[in-house]
């Protein structure tokens, strides 16, 4: 079963991202959100998603735009506010982090 994991906070301020992480399977996805944004460049997400590359990351840009963060990295695909229902619909289930 495919879990969506909508990471809502930063996980320099928070310990959402380490426990999302830590329950995360190979066929799920993470969706960051709000603050979650600011989890780009965090170190602990990076190497989940270097290890387990079947995991699928989307964020959304207009959360991304307001907080001046743009991801450097091919993994991180946006997606609209319109999207996420579809996105939710695609999961068996979702959890959010926050």
């Amino acid at each position: 079963m495919a879990m969506l994991h909508l990471i809502r906070n930063s996980g320099f301020n928070s310990s959402a991202l380490t426990q999302c992480l830590d329950m995360i399977l190979p066929q799920d996805s993470i969706l960051l959100i709000d603050d979650g944004c600011y989890n780009f460049s965090h170190a602990l997400l990076l190497s989940k998603l270097t290890e387990q590359q079947d995991i699928t990351l989307y964020f959304i840009s207009q959360h991304a735009d307001a907080r001046a963060q743009c991801p450097n990295n091919k993994l991180f695909i946006p997606i609209t506010l319109a999207k996420v229902v579809a996105l939710l619909f695609k999961h068996d289930n979702s959890i959010t982090w926050s």
